[in-house]
């Protein structure tokens, strides 16, 4: 999972992807919650969610001049729950991962962060429930058309990128994004580390195809449910209610991804436990930077006046 503004794509199913990409739990995690809460990427998102938001969601379904006014008090409406009701809680938890970062890591501790990005993302997506009802009651077969080429559009790139038919450059592709995971936290690698990082992912890169597959499958289940909604159109009651399905099905794992969660565990034991006591240094400075970015964030939403600091 890449560090992105999981919030600002919140009226859409990514938030379900993003939240559900498990492998390398531990180092993932730290860019979600970053991405929840404090980094620069998400002080940019409260800066300028409002035309970020809508930009991805208007990618997607190419938003009518009907759609446009509600789905924009929607995305206001989610920054405004989300400053409110989890700014806090990421705080706490960004607080209790620096007091980890500093030392060695077990699989405890990264499952227990991937709990919490569980977590988070599902209240995230339950606060937008109402809301993308709302939406996919009123979306068209066009509209439902292009949000079906847009994710063949990504899968493609997906594809491309990761599942190319060479067995090494398949294994450099992931590397590199492990390795911007990696770096974000601690800082940089020396060669012997990053030789011994690529060693160790034999065992995740058994898990591509299958981690893959469940990709599109959830594709297609949402698709298959917006065209449902929008054609059968129930109440919103009943909308909201398949939406929540939707969720809880997406929450039982298939067996192939519990293989692929507990191998990027693995990979995320080993690449903690090689970093030096610099390299923690660096993560627990990096986390600090993360916690007062969010308070800077929390204070802002109360009408302060103080500003975020860089994260170094």
């Amino acid at each position: 999972m890449p560090p992105r503004v999981g919030p600002v794509r919140s009226l859409g199913v990514t938030v379900v992807h993003n939240w559900s990409r498990h492998a390398l739990a531990w180092l993932a995690a730290f860019a979600v919650l970053a991405a929840l809460g404090g980094c620069n990427a998400m002080k940019l998102g409260y800066e300028q969610g409002d035309r970020l938001a809508y930009w991805w969601v208007d990618r997607y379904v190419d938003v009518s001049d009907a759609q446009e006014p509600p789905t924009r008090d929607a995305i206001a409406r989610f920054f405004t729950w989300h400053r409110r009701n989890q700014l806090p809680e990421i705080a706490r938890v960004l607080a209790r991962v620096k007091g980890e970062v500093g030392g060695p890591i077990d699989a405890s501790m990264i499952r227990q962060v991937q709990q919490d990005t569980q977590r988070l993302g599902r209240q995230a997506y339950e606060s937008t429930i109402p809301d993308l009802a709302d939406l996919m009651l009123t979306l068209s077969p066009e509209q439902l058309r292009r949000m079906e080429s847009k994710f063949a559009e990504s899968n493609t790139k997906y594809r491309k990128q990761y599942l190319k038919s060479d067995a090494d450059a398949r294994t450099d592709a992931r590397f590199d994004k492990i390795m911007d995971y990696a770096k974000l936290v601690y800082g940089g690698f020396s060669s012997d580390q990053e030789k011994a990082i690529r060693n160790a992912m034999g065992p995740y890169m058994l898990n591509a195809e299958a981690r893959y597959s469940e990709r599109v499958r959830r594709q297609q289940e949402w698709v298959a449910m917006a065209r449902e909604i929008s054609t059968t159109r129930p109440s919103k009651a009943q909308a909201e209610d398949m939406l929540r399905r939707y969720a809880d099905e997406w929450q039982r794992p298939a067996a192939g991804q519990q293989r692929s969660t507990d191998a990027g565990i693995n990979l995320t034991v080993t690449i903690a436990n090689l970093t030096t006591p610099e390299q923690r240094a660096h993560a627990v400075k990096r986390f600090q930077g993360w916690i007062e970015d969010v308070q800077a964030l929390m204070q802002e939403g109360r009408g302060g006046q103080g500003s975020t600091r860089a994260s170094q």
